[in-house]
């Protein structure tokens, strides 16, 4: 199994670049790099996820809980596929901001 996440900035932003397999076995080496970032700006970038399990649906929420509470901003980059077709089948895409590539990125 592939996993890899890496932190990378764009501009004001803290992208958490996510690749391979977004599930049980993975989620909590991604929660523990979401609670080292401290920015105002923070996107995780999805882009590269093979599989996104939904129970990580609600690491994304708790993400974007977490910005709204310091008063900043949290955003998904997930280009169109399965993984955008669960955040939109979910209803997260109407609480969370999701956009197609990280040039999007205000």
């Amino acid at each position: 199994m592939l996993f890899d996440v890496r932190t990378l900035r764009r501009g004001d932003w803290s992208v958490l670049a996510v690749v391979g397999e977004l599930d049980l076995a993975t989620i909590p080496a991604l929660r523990q790099e979401m609670d080292l970032l401290d920015g105002d700006r923070v996107a995780l970038d999805l882009g590269g996820v093979d599989y996104l399990e939904p129970v990580a649906l609600g690491l994304i929420l708790s993400g974007s809980l977490r910005a709204r509470r310091r008063e900043g901003r949290f955003a998904v980059v997930c280009p169109p596929g399965p993984a955008r077709d669960l955040l939109e089948e979910s209803g997260v895409d109407r609480i969370v901001d999701v956009v197609g590539d990280p040039a999007e990125l205000g």
